[in-house]
């Protein structure tokens, strides 16, 4: 009956951030309902008339976590959002100061330092991805944490592919657009084994079956690219997909057969 008690506080804590103050509001509350639920079964009462009265001790836990948040996630929220703006000001200030400097007394030319804003930028993206997962994992929000993830290899699109590709056009005067844009299955293939390995698991079956799927299309796109493009194998490359499609139908019949 205690397991039961624990899962029903759980349960209504399972919409609060995960800081330490409402984590020890927790136990508390659960270690009190636990000395309630004994002391009612000293008295006589059944199992189920001590589990009644030790959810008694429920009905004030709403106001309790909203005093203890309004000093803590608030608190921290408030102080996050403060150093976040904080830094984001000083660092553009800092980034503008370079702009302009490089441009007015390092080289006397806006020609081609409008670089050093356009990486600086990219660079902020980072950290604002950054920023927004330590949110994410500070108050244990699963959804917003997958968020971030994505968000924060999408920012990875424009460090690694963007920028580089911008460098050697404007200053080594070589187009690389034109394959460099692999870079960007790459960090499509990476995000997805991360999200697989951190995240699917509290996914259905389907979608995780589905994102595994597209994670193996993705690879296979990948050699497929990379085969063709460095040894000029177009019309045999495409043989990769029909050895992935063998391999999901493997897969699936293995699957399958391990039911029955």
């Amino acid at each position: 009956m205690k397991q039961k008690l624990r899962k029903y506080v759980l349960r209504k804590f399972r919409g609060y951030p995960k800081t330490k103050e409402i984590v020890d509001l927790r136990e508390e509350l659960y270690a009190m309902m636990c000395d309630k639920y004994d002391d009612a079964l000293k008295k006589g009462n059944s199992n189920d008339e001590a589990y009644r009265e030790a959810l008694t001790l429920m009905q004030g836990y709403r106001e309790a976590v909203r005093e203890v948040e309004s000093g803590s996630s608030r608190a921290a929220l408030r102080k996050q959002l403060v150093s976040s703006l904080t830094f984001s000001a000083l660092y553009f200030l800092l980034l503008t100061f370079l702009y302009l400097f490089l441009s007015l007394v390092t080289f006397r030319s806006f020609d081609k330092t409008w670089l050093t804003f356009v990486a600086g930028s990219f660079l902020y993206l980072v950290y604002f991805s950054c920023s927004m997962l330590w949110y994410a994992s500070r108050f244990a929000l699963s959804l917003l944490k997958r968020i971030s993830v994505g968000v924060l290899f999408l920012s990875f699109v424009p460090v690694f592919f963007v920028f580089p590709s911008l460098i050697c056009t404007v200053l080594l005067i070589k187009n690389i657009w034109s394959f460099s844009w692999l870079s960007v299955l790459v960090i499509l293939l990476v995000w997805l084994i991360v999200d697989l390995l951190c995240f699917a698991r509290h996914s259905g079956h389907i979608a995780f079956v589905i994102e595994l799927i597209t994670a193996g299309l993705v690879f296979t796109t990948i050699i497929f690219l990379a085969l063709s493009f460095r040894f000029s194998l177009w019309n045999v490359a495409w043989l990769a997909y029909v050895a992935y499609l063998c391999v999901v139908a493997a897969a699936f019949w293995i699957s399958e057969n391990r039911k029955k």
